[in-house]
């Protein structure tokens, strides 16, 4: 049995999507894979358990493999974890490994100081995942591998910004690796992992449908807005793919004009209906149309938080991250336990 303890610098750094990625890649391989979250805010309903169980893992009567528990109220301070706990969580992971060949676990992020603790009771080697920021530097990324020792399999290092790439690959890689630190890859941020659904934008921003509600799971990446523009239509919105256009309902010639380019969905703001139309176009090209009660602008900033409440919970983010995962991870290294 092998037990990877998967734990990061940071809330939201990737650790689900990380061993999401690992267990549909070790069980497209053959290698049979478990996957337990020990402590959650909601353990009933943990949204990451929840997704991984029905999208990699089921069981062979197609229960979903989930063990976790509330998180411990003196975890944040760095009280140890009762014993008591920490055998019913240990029993957890035999139990999953009595039918699986590896077993995951993403554990807190290191802001809890008992992550450590918890990592040495459970026994397993320790992949830390960092999430990038400008400034990053090599001692910041050894003082937080220090309290897992020789535990530590290395470090990735996630979402880093795209004109960084090489910077951090040939020079912070390489100063993490001279302080006797693996550094098992730098996976470099992408638009899709931060997208969300149609679904969601109606949602947020409190929208009805008029068309294509059956789209509600599309991804968007990038959102324009459509407002009286020098360009040709085709010249402004053709220049983003997988987009959502914020636009006035009452403005059919924009609206008409967006739907002369690939768009994922329209959001017609002021509560304005579309006319006839604009209807029949959306229809033709299979574009789902929202009505939102916001002005434009309104509209555009709200989904900022939208944005930032993204997660991996889609099958599409899932299988992006896998990709990501298999071109700048060294993905051998971890099979290999």
């Amino acid at each position: 049995m092998a037990v990877l303890y998967i734990t990061s610098d940071r809330p939201a750094a990737g650790k689900t999507a990380l061993a999401g990625a690992l267990a549909a890649g070790l069980s497209g391989v053959g290698r049979g894979v478990g996957y337990i979250k020990p402590f959650s805010a909601s353990p009933q309903d943990d949204p990451d358990v929840a997704f991984i169980a029905r999208t990699i893992l089921l069981d062979e009567n197609g229960a979903p493999q989930q063990a976790t528990l509330p998180m411990p109220e003196g975890m944040a301070e760095g009280q140890p974890l009762a014993e008591s706990m920490a055998r019913e969580l240990a029993q957890s992971i035999e139990c999953i490994a009595a039918t699986r060949e590896t077993v995951l676990v993403e554990g807190p992020d290191i802001s809890l100081s008992g992550s450590a603790t918890l990592a040495d009771h459970l026994g397993g080697t320790v992949l830390l995942v960092i999430c990038y920021e400008p400034g990053l530097s090599a001692e910041r990324v050894i003082q937080a591998c220090q309290p897992f020792g020789q535990r530590l399999l290395g470090v990735l290092i996630n979402s880093v910004t795209r004109y960084r790439e090489r910077e951090v690959r040939q020079g912070l890689v390489s100063a993490i690796e001279s302080r006797g630190v693996k550094c098992l890859g730098a996976i470099p941020e992408d638009r899709l992992m931060a997208s969300v659904t149609v679904g969601q934008i109606a949602q947020h921003l409190d929208g009805h449908w008029v068309l294509g509600e059956e789209k509600a799971h599309d991804l968007v990446e990038n959102f324009l807005i459509g407002g009286n523009i020098m360009d040709s239509g085709l010249t402004y919105f053709g220049r983003m793919e997988n987009k959502a256009v914020i636009v006035r309902g009452d403005r059919p010639d924009i609206q008409l004009a967006a739907l002369s380019s690939p768009t994922t969905c329209l959001i017609l703001t002021g509560g304005h209906e579309p006319i006839q139309y604009v209807y029949h176009q959306a229809e033709q090209e299979e574009v789902p149309l929202l009505v939102v009660p916001a002005d434009t602008i309104s509209a555009a900033h709200a989904l900022d938080a939208a944005l930032e409440a993204s997660t991996v919970h889609h099958p599409g983010k899932l299988e992006r991250f896998r990709e990501l995962t298999e071109e700048h991870v060294d993905v051998a290294a971890i099979q290999a336990l």
